[in-house]
């Protein structure tokens, strides 16, 4: 079994160490150093979502050894803000996802990294989550859908995420979801308690402000409200790949 090696560095960069290991055909590491990376498409359009007050564009979003994801308000169009959200272009499946992440800190912001398909891209609502919603950056969001209904748990962290990059990883398995924090393993749901996700899905990382209709939830954002979160390296580890995933 292998883990990240993950030194924070002067200026909140990532250096990720020994990501050359991840060389299976389905499994990759990025570190997001090319303004274009292969693999990736970045969001750029008018969102239609009862739940975000967000649309996606290209300027929210900066490339540059690590992913910088920003919000910023807007004056035109039904939603009040533009936000950014980066996906991976083929979908994956059952295995290990990995992120160094710095999260945003503000009331109704949420920051997420999860895998996604729905109808769309011609499934049913799978979805698995890491989110930190930025009203309260001491715990982690973990959610997951099955053929649209929701489940989820917050996670008291014991630091607050917004402070500087850290690694947060879930474990995507026939028969269970794990989430770690700093490669501790906080919680955990198996098929006997709950039904899981099972179709191959797509990843994501995104910052977007929450529609007023989940304030209770994600807290409101000020028509002012600026946010900004810091995506170091992502990785995914099929299950296929000789990787132990039973510690």
């Amino acid at each position: 079994m292998w883990r990240w090696s993950v030194l924070s560095v002067l200026g909140g960069l990532i250096v990720v160490l020994n990501a050359s290991l991840a060389t299976a055909a389905e499994g990759f590491v990025e570190t997001f150093k090319a303004s274009h990376p292969d693999g990736w498409h970045v969001a750029n359009y008018e969102f239609s979502h009862p739940h975000f007050d967000t649309d996606w564009s290209l300027d929210q979003i900066h490339l540059n050894n690590g992913a910088h994801l920003y919000l910023s308000p807007k004056s035109t169009g039904k939603n009040r803000f533009e936000g950014a959200s980066i996906r991976r272009e083929t979908p994956t499946h059952f295995g290990r996802y990995e992120v160094v992440m710095q999260p945003a800190r503000r009331d109704g912001v949420i920051t997420g990294f999860f895998t996604y398909t729905g109808a769309y891209y011609g499934t049913r609502h799978d979805e698995i989550d890491i989110e930190f919603l930025g009203k309260d950056t001491t715990r982690l969001h973990a959610a997951w859908f099955v053929d649209g209904v929701l489940t989820n748990h917050f996670i008291d962290l014991g630091f607050d995420a917004a402070t500087k990059p850290r690694l947060y990883a879930f474990e995507w398995l026939p028969d269970r979801i794990r989430w770690f924090v700093e490669d501790q393993m906080v919680f955990e749901i198996t098929q006997q308690e709950a039904d899981l996700p099972s179709e191959p899905s797509f990843l994501f990382a995104n910052i977007w402000a929450a529609d007023p209709s989940l304030d209770a939830w994600s807290g409101t954002p000020s028509v002012e409200t600026r946010a900004n979160a810091f995506i170091g390296a992502i990785r995914f580890i099929p299950m296929a790949d000789n990787y132990d995933f039973t510690s």
